[in-house]
């Protein structure tokens, strides 16, 4: 006779001598350890392991090859599947007797019992695919959930297990334990509809699945426990190890929720008021994994809707179009101590600090989760004796949805001085070029098109508006189901000069996810480019072009020789725009007052160092703590402690009295306000005061990159920045004197990345157009935001001088945007109009100038003269 068929756990059914049983396993040997195979032995164990890898395939399977941007629905066939293989075998169970507590192998058979319980889970998340009653889990609770599966399962084979074995599987049970409890719990509203609901198909039932699984690891780590001794330890690691974790970050989330609260209160009492109180909260927030969760519950976490006091039935269920994450530790904080102490709105202004998120806190009319962004293609021209290029990159995006209407949001990202100078989307099929207007009139279109009457039918508009930080966002509208949009973006770069090198960076974008889109990439040189640096996946450089058709990669940049700059020019509307090469000059500059903008990034030895430094030339040195306070000895340390604890900065820079005579010496952070989200605050009132200066304030960072704040600010020429160490502060301060000197002039921008200006003349009639239009395009768009400037909180500041300079190079700018519409009529609708005289939107179809009044004098000619030979010739033949 074989061992196997003797071992306790898996005797056959018709085996009942309760004596032979008992005789049969005190004669096993001490060291006896059962084979792997033994198991498999018992039918019933055979099928059900069979039935759970079925399942547990076919449900890793779905969520491999299955697009998680699909509307649900799909996944009806998947879920009797699940449900079938799950009914079918407890069927079997209960008609075979593995239920029956009377059975003296009743416990010997529980691994196979387990298996159908393992069967059930699986089937309970399928159907949450369809029915998020949990929403959708976060990595750390998937991976729990399986490592209990598999722990439930290597029970069969218990004691083959090494007592650490034993012990750490047990470890995992009471981790299990736990979790089951806290999801029974988490359903306990929907037991008393769910029981009713068990008429018809039985889909209910999934709800009791948690309990039943807490029931059975409960009771087995009671009754093991009692009986083998050496099984608590690993008992007693689970139980802890988990309540200490969800003690920590409770703990985490509770001083985090207390610090806010005694921020807010703080900001009472202060002698200064202009900044709101989330940003004052963002300065002492630190970042970490409890704060995002708190940030993002209630909108990206689920905070457990079935703990509060919402009435009990399906209404409480949502559907995968509006999902969130389900992160038991958020649920059980947010229960116990709800984050109300910050609004919905003060933690979408938090969360747009941190730049990872700013993209997904943004305003959106309809939904996207089911879009996908399937093709990408970008056709790139550059000049290098310009050091400028062109980049048009068309996005088809595609509905992934069975019948929903969907917005598609992208967030564009370009290099340092670029400016959009076309968009088109495609309507029935066609191209439409968009029509630059004012951000007012796109707005209002764009929202009574998409928020309003779209409710009644569904039109085609796109628009693009200019954002901070050398962003645009796009909007398309209607996305609809199972069908493809496609959008063109146009953007007119200067090329980016390092140590006589030119370099192009490819811009990309945020939104529908390219993860498995194509991209088809064709660059054209119009000169031949010297020492070029091909990334890897171009091919080799063929009639001065280049080419990639593969899988969507945004990350790459070309770099190559920079040649003599052309002096050729660019003819518009009666002015001559010329590129020259720039460099920075300098001038004598001793500050009488230092400013000290201090954040978390500064050393203690930049503080001092610099201070030092201020000291020794005998100028007063001020920070900003609630007004301004003059540093010295007897306060150094102090101030320093106080003002490192900012995570960022935002120094009040006009309350500079005296900025031509000012130095402000700051150190970036990576994250910080932008200036529109301080927008309608008494900072952006009183920034208004900084319209009476008109000298830029003198910037020194310490570190290469500025905060986005500074970075805002010096692109608005509100600050003239210059980067440098605390080495050459010090010898600026104590020797040179010598700051660069702000270069722009009424006639002339400055693109300092690329090393070169543009400089704007009347045209005698003698200079032809030979040059790209995109030289007009990129002075207009300089040209606008140092026009702009320090009045960007200034009510009323779009004036008509500075709206028709954007409408004459057609670029997005803070006062302009680019919008699609449907019909002429949408258009007239609006009152948007697209103005003749200028650049439209830029193309490589059509290079060179607009014609001048002249031209245009003599094409009239031309086109009078065929017309009469056309009469005269019609005529004769009458």
């Amino acid at each position: 006779m074989k061992i196997e068929d003797n071992l306790p756990s898996f005797r056959s059914a018709d085996d009942t001598s309760v004596d032979q049983h008992d005789q049969i396993d005190s004669n096993l040997p001490v060291n006896y350890r059962p084979s792997f195979l033994a198991p498999f032995n018992d039918a019933t164990f055979q099928l059900g392991f069979i039935l759970l890898s079925l399942s547990a395939t076919l449900f890793l399977l779905y969520d491999i090859l299955s697009d998680p941007r699909r509307e649900a629905g799909g996944n009806v066939g998947m879920i009797m599947i699940h449900y079938g293989l799950a009914v079918g075998f407890s069927i079997l169970l209960l008609t075979t007797g593995f239920y029956k507590t009377g059975r003296e192998d009743y416990c010997g058979r529980r691994p196979t019992r387990w298996l159908g319980l393992l069967l059930w889970l699986i089937s309970a998340y399928a159907l949450n695919r369809e029915m998020a009653v949990f929403q959708q889990s976060t990595t750390w609770l998937c991976w729990a959930l399986v490592a209990i599966g598999l722990a439930m399962v290597v029970y069969t084979w218990k004691e083959s297990l090494s007592i650490r074995g034993q012990q750490l599987l047990y470890a995992v049970f009471a981790f299990g334990f736990l979790l089951f409890v806290y999801m029974a719990f988490y359903l306990v509203k929907l037991y008393p509809i769910s029981v009713p609901m068990l008429i018809g198909l039985g889909l209910s039932i999934h709800t009791f699945v948690p309990f039943a699984l807490a029931l059975a690891l409960g009771k087995r780590l009671w009754i093991d426990t009692r009986q083998e001794e050496h099984l608590r330890p690993g008992v007693t690691v689970g139980l802890c190890a988990t309540i200490a974790v969800v003690s920590v970050f409770l703990t985490g989330w509770f001083r985090t929720l207390n610090r806010i609260e005694q921020t807010k209160q703080e900001a009472t009492i202060r002698k200064t008021s202009d900044l709101p109180d989330w940003v004052l909260v963002a300065q002492h927030l630190k970042p970490g994994w409890i704060t995002d969760r708190l940030l993002l519950s209630g909108r990206v976490y689920d905070q457990g809707r079935f703990f509060s006091g919402s009435k009990w039935g399906l209404g409480n269920l949502t559907s995968l179009d509006d999902v969130k994450r389900h992160d038991p530790l958020v649920v059980i904080a947010s229960v116990l101590h709800p984050a109300n102490v910050v609004s919905d709105k003060e933690k979408l202004a938090l969360l747009k600090i941190r730049s990872s998120e700013r993209h997904g806190t943004e305003e959106k009319f309809w939904m996207g989760r089911h879009l996908t962004t399937e093709e990408v293609v970008s056709q790139v021209r550059i000049w290098p004796q310009f050091r400028l290029s062109y980049t048009e990159q068309t996005v088809r995006i595609r509905n992934q949805a069975r019948n929903t209407t969907e917005e598609a949001l992208f967030t564009f990202h370009l290099p340092a001085g670029s400016a959009v100078s076309s968009m088109s989307l495609w309507v029935n099929g066609k191209e439409e070029s968009a029509y630059l207007t004012t951000v007012a009139k796109a707005d209002s279109a764009y929202r009574t098109v998409v928020d309003v009457q779209s409710r009644v039918m569904a039109r085609d508009p796109a628009v693009v508006y200019w954002q901070e930080g050398n962003r645009v966002t796009v909007r398309v509208f209607p996305c609809r189901a199972g069908e493809d949009r496609r959008v063109k973006l146009g953007i007119t770069s200067p090329l980016r000069l390092e140590n006589n090198t030119l370099v192009y960076q490819n811009p990309y974008f945020e939104g529908p996810d390219a993860e498995s889109a194509t991209e088809l990439v064709n660059i054209d040189f119009t000169t031949p480019p010297t020492d070029l640096n091909v990334p890897w996946l171009f091919s080799n450089l063929t009639n001065n072009t280049l080419r990639h058709q593969g899988d969507y990669n945004p990350d790459w940049a070309l770099r190559f020789q920079a040649p003599p700059l052309s002096t050729e020019a660019f003819v518009l509307d009666g002015r001559t725009y010329q590129m020259e090469l720039y460099r920075p000059t300098l001038e004598s500059f001793t500050p009488t007052d230092v400013f000290l903008d201090v954040n978390v990034q500064w050393s203690e030895a930049e503080f001092r160092t610099a201070y030092q430094a201020a000291v020794q030339e005998k100028s007063r040195v001020w920070v900003f703590m609630d007004g301004m306070h003059q540093l010295s000895d007897q306060n150094l340390d102090a101030t320093y402690e106080q003002l490192k604890s900012q995570s960022f900065s935002l120094f009040p820079v006009y309350r500079i009295a005296n900025p031509e005579t000012s130095l402000l010496i700051t150190k970036g952070t990576p994250t910080s306000p932008l200036l529109s989200d301080l927008r309608n605050s008494p900072f952006a009132d009183h920034f208004g005061l900084l319209a009476k200066h008109e000298t830029p304030i003198r910037t020194f960072c310490l570190n290469p990159m500025p905060s986005p704040y500074i970075q805002s600010l010096n692109e608005l020429r509100v600050l003239n920045v210059t980067q440098g160490t605390s080495a050459d502060l010090v010898q600026f301060l104590g020797q040179t004197h010598q700051f660069p000197h702000h270069p722009d002039q009424a006639d002339r921008i400055v693109l300092s990345g690329a090393g070169v200006a543009i400089r704007e003349q009347l045209n005698t009639g003698v200079v032809s157009s030979k040059a790209p239009n995109h030289l007009a395009r990129l002075f207009s768009y300089t040209h606008l935001l140092q026009q702009i400037g320090r009045h960007y909180f200034v009510k009323n500041y779009q004036t008509d001088t500075l709206i028709t300079e954007a409408q004459r190079a057609n670029v997005v700018s803070p006062l302009s945007s680019l919008i699609v519409l449907e019909t002429t009529a949408d258009y007239d609708r609006f009152g948007i109009k697209k103005d003749h005289l200028g650049l439209d939107n830029a193309t490589f179809k059509e290079e060179g100038a607009v014609p001048e009044p002249h031209e245009w004098a003599m094409l009239i000619m031309v086109l009078g003269l065929l017309s009469y030979l056309s009469w005269k010739k019609h005529y004769a033949l009458r």
